[in-house]
């Protein structure tokens, strides 16, 4: 196993305290990386990522922007024990120090890459980290990418009811079957861990609904001795494959993993739909705005008022010039308060859609990614004909209420698009 020390950048780039926020984000594009040691006179002080700095008057110092708790390892550290010890701090680079020295960084890039490279010998697929890295190469690109995430059904039963032998074989069936049904030009598979597979693929995103279909189809054909016909099955998760506009300011290896925890909450949550497979929106940090003023919906005004443990929500929205309001009122314990807003924003937008379409709230979660968190909000929407499942997901920012709203609207996109004409 190799150490840190062998994959650590060196010589460092590093930037003084008293150097601003503008020659910081300078510097880190300038060498295309995402954080930089703070060093004075020789001596380690802190950490600033583009995080960090991005929204921060260019004009600031950066003592005044750095995290001075800075986690170090040695060069001797092996990667393993390194990457462990990152995920545990949820942070994306590490100091190298060797006595009081700093002599490099090594990011978790550096240490997926190595970890990459061990396969998983029952399926000899590679593990998620060769995944990571080949996502995160392809949006350095300038690609744009989908994660397909399949979880297989009930997997924890099947093995105690037929036993792990059989249960290995299902897995090692199922692996062949996804690598016989992907492209490699387009699709990079891995064994993401157990009873999980994921797929990074440049296909777009209706190409990828079609290739979750095809695979999940023939996941419930797949035929292992010792299990009985129907015993397997797979719920998959879609993320990615569409975006708006160019990438500015982005951490590749965390937008990767931003797809991945999005398709993965997404297959956990198709599990409950009929068809088994779900899309789930891309989490982003957007304006109140949901979109540009002269077509898209306008959100207004968010506003929760609590009087001892009950609460009103108002949401207000605006479309070509038309104006909607919806209010929710009950309990504003947990989770309720969120609920409500979810509720009158759902109450607004049916103002807008025509008879005989229906918007419950089905389930409200949250989903940690990395240092902060996602909102994820699951709605079913239907008509006397048909029903559909809907999921959008919002960063739970320092203001949660419009997060609330703004992961409503994200799940809602593409009905709305129908209905009024909105680009998608």
């Amino acid at each position: 196993m190799k150490t840190v020390g062998q994959l650590m950048g060196s010589p460092v780039i590093f930037i003084a305290p008293t150097e601003t926020v503008a020659a910081a984000v300078a510097r880190l594009r300038e060498h295309d990386i995402g954080g930089l040691p703070v060093v004075d006179r020789g001596r380690l002080v802190g950490m600033v990522t583009i995080h960090d700095l991005l929204g921060r008057p260019p004009y600031r110092p950066v003592r005044e922007i750095m995290s001075s708790s800075v986690v170090t390892v040695s060069p001797s550290e092996p990667v393993t024990s390194a990457y462990a010890l990152m995920d545990a701090h949820g942070i994306g680079r590490l100091a190298v120090v060797e006595g009081n020295t700093l002599v490099g960084v090594v990011t978790r890039a550096d240490l997926l890459r190595e970890l990459g490279k061990l396969t998983d010998p029952l399926t000899e697929l590679p593990w998620s980290g060769s995944l990571r890295q080949h996502g995160a190469d392809l949006l350095k690109e300038g690609r744009e990418i989908a994660v397909i995430f399949i979880d297989l059904d009930d997997f924890g039963v099947v093995n105690k009811l037929y036993g792990h032998v059989v249960g290995d074989n299902i897995i090692k069936a199922v692996a062949a079957l996804l690598l016989a049904r992907t492209d490699p030009e387009t699709d990079f598979l891995c064994r993401y861990g157990g009873d999980e597979f994921a797929i990074v693929t440049t296909r777009d995103i209706e190409a990828a609904e079609v290739l979750a279909r095809e695979l999940r189809q023939a996941i419930v054909g797949v035929a292992v001795p010792g299990a009985a016909p129907g015993t397997i099955s797979g719920s998959i998760g879609i993320a990615g494959g569409k975006r708006v506009q160019e990438r500015q300011d982005v951490h590749h290896e965390a937008t990767v993993d931003d797809l991945i925890t999005m398709a993965s909450r997404a297959s956990t949550m198709a599990k409950r739909t009929e068809k088994h497979i779900l899309q789930g929106a891309r989490t982003a940090a957007s304006p109140a705005a949901v979109a540009a003023p002269s077509r898209r919906i306008l959100i207004r005004r968010v506003d929760l008022s609590v009087a001892a443990t009950r609460g009103v929500a108002t949401v207000e929205l605006e479309h070509g010039g038309r104006q909607a309001s919806g209010q929710a009122e009950g309990p504003v314990l947990g989770m309720s308060g969120l609920r409500l807003l979810v509720e009158a924003t759902l109450s607004a937008i049916r103002q807008y859609l025509a008879p005989g379409w229906e918007l419950a709230l089905e389930e409200i979660s949250r989903t940690a990614l990395g240092s902060a968190e996602a909102l994820n909000i699951m709605l079913v929407s239907a008509t006397p004909t048909q029903e559909e499942h809907l999921l959008g997901s919002a960063l739970f920012t320092a203001d949660p209420h419009e997060a609330a709203v703004r992961a409503t609207m994200k799940a809602i996109n593409r009905l709305l698009h129908r209905h009024l004409e909105i680009p998608a």
